[in-house]
């Protein structure tokens, strides 16, 4: 602001000086036109060619607005005309969100005519379409929209819910793949592409996708190792049933590795290696196995590899795999067991007296009744305690974490919610029914007993 007074006061002071020079040098100009002489003096001459100047200026400017009017008045009449569209757009995706079919074709179709761009109406007209029923006009604008560059990816995801809304796996898997050519940053999307894939038993796919998830940082490293290494295990079922057992033990032992806990990979991996005459390194993996996550399945299979007919020699196996994480609750009961068919008495109380105080069960209980009954024929005894294990805490089994669902068996998928590695290791909310052990377990059957009669 100061500059523009200091350059307004220097413009006037310039004006003064040169007024004042011609005041004190005063003269004349002398035009001759057509026969005829003028003398003007120099200060009127000045003056009229300013004004001529201005004049001049002044016709110019006026014949550019008259050369540009057309292009501006055209201008301002596509400006209007595009606020229109816009301001019509907006009224639509308000119709929509507040499921207002006929409003919201309304203005779709005005935003229509009015903007240029189709790619700006084509998702309110689909999305209309969509929210009056009417499935083939969404499927054709949402086509179109897949063919136009910029909106490639908004034309296939509405087909994509188009196709899972109509239970049509095979077309949203297709629609899903080119989707996450585009996005394959999109959380959504890739949790949609890897759940179509694993419903489809395309376990290898998944594997890439749930690596290219990790990669992009949209699965936590953590839990996704966990998860390539389920996937690794159906990919080793799906080999063992095509006879490649070679390839099985590889993906098996990079499921180990990735997810040591992983029982079902032990398992496996073991009863292939004693296909193949590998019996110790077979043991080894039990024994790695047990280290990490003891389950009753490992027991069972080291003993049957190990095939050993003596009790005693029995005994010496189950404690030489309890060594390998001893205060777990099923080394104890592996102990008790072994124990129990050795009828080493002592040693087995020992161990079913910690379990009875610290973790009771069923299969806790029903054991102790074993023991009553065989080392003293204390058959009302024995009763008692399966009465109590008839109303414990059920025996661990696979649990679905989301839907509750109890299997025998592990798999990557919930058999009933079909949810993807969900099931873990643990004592289910309902009891499946009790495989009670022993010698008087057709008694308890024959004469089950009423929840009343165990309290």
């Amino acid at each position: 602001m100061f500059f523009r007074i200091v350059k307004y006061i220097l413009l006037l002071l310039a004006f003064v000086a040169v007024g004042i020079w011609f005041a004190e040098n005063p003269g004349q100009v002398s035009i001759e036109w057509w026969g005829v002489i003028v003398d003007v003096p120099i200060a009127l001459a000045l003056v009229a060619v300013l004004v001529m100047v201005g004049l001049c200026a002044g016709l110019y400017r006026f014949w550019l607005f008259l050369r540009r009017s057309p292009k501006v008045f055209g201008h301002y009449r596509e400006e209007k005309r595009t606020h229109k569209g816009y301001e019509s757009l907006t009224q639509g995706l308000v119709a929509v969100a507040a499921g207002e079919p006929g409003e919201a074709i309304k203005h779709a179709q005005k935003a229509q005519s009015l903007l240029k761009d189709p790619s700006l109406t084509m998702l309110l007209s689909a999305q209309a379409a969509q929210l009056e029923g009417d499935d083939k006009a969404a499927t054709r604008f949402f086509e179109e929209m897949s063919t136009t560059k910029g909106m490639e990816f908004l034309g296939l995801r509405g087909l994509l819910n188009q196709a899972i809304g109509r239970g049509d796996t095979d077309e949203a898997l297709s629609l899903a793949k080119q989707a996450y050519r585009l996005k394959p940053k999109t959380q959504w999307l890739a949790q949609n592409l890897l759940e179509l894939q694993l419903e489809k038993a395309q376990w290898a796919d998944a594997e890439a996708t749930l690596e290219t998830s990790i990669k992009h940082k949209l699965v936590d490293a953590t839990d996704g190792k966990k998860q390539k290494s389920a996937l690794m295990i159906e990919r080793a079922r799906t080999a063992i049933s095509e006879g490649e057992q070679a390839g099985a033990l590889n993906l098996l032992g990079l499921a180990l590795k990735l997810d040591p806990a992983q029982v079902a990979a032990a398992l496996m991996e073991a009863r292939l290696l004693a296909k193949t005459n590998k019996m110790r390194k077979a043991l080894s993996v039990i024994e790695e196995a047990w280290a990490h996550n003891p389950h009753p399945d490992l027991y069972d299979l080291y003993q049957e590899l190990n095939a050993e007919a003596d009790a005693l020699k029995r005994v010496k196996l189950a404690e030489k795999l309890a060594g390998k994480n001893r205060q777990h609750v099923e080394s104890r009961i592996i102990i008790a067991r072994a124990a129990l068919e050795a009828q080493l008495w002592g040693e087995a109380r020992d161990e079913l007296e910690i379990l009875i105080k610290d973790a009771p069960s069923a299969r806790v209980f029903a054991l102790q009744a074993q023991l009553v009954e065989t080392e003293n024929g204390d058959m009302t005894s024995a009763r008692e305690w399966l009465k109590k294990a008839a109303v414990a805490a059920a025996n661990p089994a696979w649990v679905c974490e989301t839907c509750g669902a109890v299997s025998l068996d592990w798999s990557a998928l919930c058999g009933k919610c079909g949810d993807f590695n969900t099931q873990s290791w643990q004592t289910p909310a309902q009891a499946l029914p009790s495989q009670i052990e022993g010698p008087i377990e057709a008694e308890l059957v024959a004469k089950p007993l009423k929840p009343s009669a165990a309290q």
